[in-house]
């Protein structure tokens, strides 16, 4: 048993934060929208408007992913582990257009018999397909919603962010578009290098985007020397690396942290 696949089987049935995905909440501003996948699949997204009025032609787009068995409500709900409401709601007051996406196999997307536990299990089996496919197939969804997000007019900002496996997809997005400006990870798992480009030591290498990277000194799915050399291994030329102590669900305060190096990069 390779180490990395152990801590996330144990990490994702011990969790009571792992397994317990929030009700979807009702938003004022907030738009169902269905886009066509690449491959004909449907892509349940939602829509929320800012709340202040921009001059800018185009207001500012963030595109947030969610983790492992969570789903796009995790950004509309002040709860653990992603405590995404807070963030939502402060993008939108700065005037962000915010759009949240279900992962493959997950909230609106989920299928009889293909559980994102079940693709892990099967991934730790050596069948390591299923799972390379729900997150390559959720990366290329969501460059499907930024391209959607993108086609009135490229706005000055272009920020994608992701919680665990969020950050794993986001991190395989920017490396593949230049458009996206500002990029934010928490907590990226640490994903064996033979598993291609769902890898994020994979894909880093080519992310120049302005770049904020929060990880923690005692996450058991991101051990601190493997999220160091991640950083490291990134040719971006602003980015920033903040730790917390804590495991891999990181304390609200975090989004604190995330609001201030926004701030500091506008």
């Amino acid at each position: 048993m390779k180490p990395s696949l152990h801590l996330v089987l144990a990490w994702l049935f011990c969790s009571p934060v792992a397994l317990a995905a929030p009700p979807a909440p009702e938003v004022s501003g907030a738009v169902a929208l269905t886009l066509p996948a690449s491959d004909g699949a449907n892509i349940p997204v939602r829509v929320l408007e800012p709340h202040v009025k921009t001059r800018a032609a185009h207001p500012p787009v963030a595109l947030l992913v969610h983790g492992l068995t969570r789903n796009k409500e995790d950004w509309l709900a002040d709860a653990p582990p992603t405590h995404g409401g807070a963030f939502t709601e402060a993008l939108r007051a700065a005037g962000y257009r915010v759009y949240l996406l279900d992962a493959r196999h997950h909230g609106e997307r989920k299928l009889p018999g293909e559980k994102p536990s079940l693709l892990v299990k099967r991934l730790h089996a050596g069948e390591s397909g299923p799972y390379v496919s729900m997150i390559s197939g959720t990366a290329a969804d969501a460059q499907v919603v930024l391209a959607h997000a993108l086609e009135g007019g490229r706005p000055a900002r272009v920020l994608v962010a992701g919680y665990s496996m969020g950050a794993q997809v986001a991190l395989m997005l920017a490396a593949r578009e230049p458009r996206i400006t500002h990029l934010v990870t928490m907590v990226p798992p640490d994903i064996e290098p033979t598993l291609g480009e769902v890898a994020p030591i994979n894909v880093v290498g080519r992310v120049r985007q302005r770049w904020l990277l929060l990880s923690a000194n005692q996450d058991e799915l991101a051990p601190v020397a493997r999220s160091a050399a991640l950083f490291s291994a990134a040719p971006s030329k602003h980015k920033v690396h903040r730790t917390f102590e804590s495991g891999h669900a990181l304390p609200r305060d975090y989004l604190q942290e995330v609001q201030r190096w926004l701030a500091a990069e506008r």
